[in-house]
């Protein structure tokens, strides 16, 4: 492990860029993408992880706590890169194909900007067939240490081939795809901004599978979280509630801590056993979200060595809240077992751990609860952020980085695209937030699974189905945020018609963009044909439905 270190020190030195990609009018665009990471997880937002570099952009930026996601990775990754809801074009479940009524943004700036992609990607088509020129990543899988099944091994690709251990940047023995997204980004910041000596802005989708389970992660990062929970997770609730309120980021009086549910338990309660898997565990989360922040201040360190941090618009969220999947049954340790974090080892942070790490929350991944849907948005962009420091109360999804992102770089949405039939943006421009502030009313549904729900200026409306997956006959619950952001006071009996007109808008959403999307099946849409595959290398990335 020594000489990983050794190397990372190494790759931490700025590759130098030529003057030739100094940054035009038009902004760089650089999205990062956390993938479980939950709502209190980050420093900025009172986590236990060190995350200096993260917490820089926050307090030079803009915070919007009041920003959503999808529940889960695909149906979230389908609407960042769309600008769309995902059951509109089909893809609220799996990896859905969005040329299906739906073009990218890579799609759209890469007439005028040079576009890459680290990281998992989890839609279909493949990112090169979608308007990116470069990719390194994973369709799906959280590979942390290279794996020796072949199967896995098959999953990683490199352009529109399989990476290999020849495409490794660093020895076998020292490879962790946390650290690789890094190495292929300035790779391909060297190779296509540098090297081509181009003058076009760049476009960098940064969609890192950290801290996705399985838990692991380089053992010096985890050592120096060992101690950190050994007070539990009843303390680290509370820790980090408290350090929000003093910030300011939450309202002790509208907001207060969610209780504990599905299997997490008050510390005191659990075994030895289980208190020792969670003080590894969740040492070992924290040591992957502090792994991420130091990738990114290494890609941070490059731009600015460079001239390019300046003009570069920074977005940065996750997919989802913390995952409370998997049972401790299935996951605790025995004498024999191997050490957690290392490779091989399968560790979940579980429902004890999602509890923490979306403090203060109630729900986690997989739910409609504002702990599965509510992670915020950090944007920082030293040219174009009228009040930097603000924490703004705005409401915002991942669709609204679309059309952000359409008017910083002054373009428009076509109507069409490449005899495509596409749907209009369902998101909106946040630059006005951004610039100075403004407060712009929205509007926003999800329908996942056994769930549904709209957000309405301060109203959220949501349906639990108590039987399997079909809520059409559950009862509407109705929460107002400005007040209970943790969900715990329905008061739907109280504003029976506010119920009312929400739940047909509902229907009516609902409805339409079933429509929408079963019009779309038939549409014969075509691919970037620029894409081509490696005739050596017919092989896809196996894909399942767990994200």
């Amino acid at each position: 492990m020594k000489n990983l270190f050794i190397t990372i020190l190494t790759l931490t030195l700025p590759l130098a860029l030529p003057a030739a990609s100094q940054p035009s009018v038009k902004p760089n665009i650089l999205i990062i993408l956390a993938d479980d990471m939950g709502y209190s997880d980050l420093g900025a937002m009172g986590g236990d992880a060190e995350t200096p570099n993260l917490d820089k952009k926050e307090k030079n930026g803009v915070l919007l706590p009041n920003f959503y996601n999808n529940a889960k990775c695909a149906p979230s990754r389908a609407s960042l890169m769309t600008g769309l809801s995902p059951q509109r074009i089909g893809a609220d479940h799996g990896a859905g194909d969005v040329t299906r009524g739906a073009m990218t943004i890579a799609e759209a700036l890469k007439s005028d900007y040079t576009t890459l992609m680290v990281g998992k990607w989890h839609i279909k088509p493949e990112p090169l067939e979608l308007g990116f020129q470069r990719y390194f990543g994973a369709g799906l899988s959280a590979i942390h240490w290279w794996p020796t099944d072949k199967k896995e091994a098959a999953k990683v690709r490199l352009d529109a081939r399989a990476y290999t251990e020849k495409d490794m940047t660093v020895p076998l023995e020292e490879w962790f795809m946390g650290i690789e997204h890094t190495n292929y980004a300035i790779k391909f910041l060297q190779e296509e901004v540098a090297n081509k000596g181009k003058t076009k802005p760049f476009f960098l989708y940064y969609s890192s599978h950290l801290p996705h389970w399985s838990l692991q992660a380089p053992r010096a990062d985890v050592e120096r979280y060992l101690n950190v929970f050994k007070t539990g997770t009843d303390v680290a609730r509370q820790r980090r509630y408290d350090r929000m309120v003093e910030r300011g980021i939450i309202n002790p009086k509208a907001t207060t801590l969610s209780p504990l549910a599905g299997d997490a338990k008050p510390w005191a309660s659990l075994s030895a056993e289980e208190k020792s898997y969670y003080e590894q565990t969740l040492a070992i989360h924290a040591a992957m979200v502090d792994r991420l922040d130091q990738e990114l201040g290494r890609l941070f360190d490059c731009l600015k060595k460079n001239g390019l941090f300046d003009n570069t618009a920074i977005f940065f969220m996750s997919d989802n809240g913390a995952s409370g999947e998997g049972s401790y049954s299935n996951y605790k340790q025995t004498a024999n077992s191997p050490r957690l974090g290392d490779r091989g080892t399968d560790g979940r942070i579980l429902d004890q751990g999602a509890a923490m790490s979306n403090t203060p929350m109630r729900g986690a991944k997989s739910t409609l609860y504002e702990g599965g849907i509510g992670t915020p948005l950090i944007f920082h962009w030293p040219q174009g952020i009228g009040q930097p420091g603000l924490i703004s109360q705005q409401v915002g999804h991942l669709i609204d980085l679309f059309p952000t992102i359409l008017d910083m770089a002054g373009l428009s949405y076509p109507a069409d695209y490449a005899a495509r039939k596409i749907h209009p943006l369902d998101g909106k421009s946040l630059l006005p937030v951004f610039k100075g502030g403004a407060v712009i009313d929205r509007t926003i549904y999800w329908d996942y699974e056994k769930f549904a729900a709209m957000r309405q200026g301060n109203w959220k409306l949501l349906r639990v189905a108590t039987k399997g997956k079909d809520s059409a006959n559950a009862t509407w619950q109705l929460y107002d945020l400005a007040a209970d952001r943790t969900e715990l006071n329905d008061v739907s009996k109280a504003n029976p018609e506010v119920v009312k007109t929400m739940a047909k808008q509902w229907d009516t959403w609902c409805s339409d963009v079933k429509k929408e999307a079963e019009a779309a099946k038939g549409d014969k849409a075509p691919k970037d044909k620029s894409a081509k595959k490696d005739k050596k290398d017919k092989g896809k990335p196996a894909e399942h439905e767990e994200g």
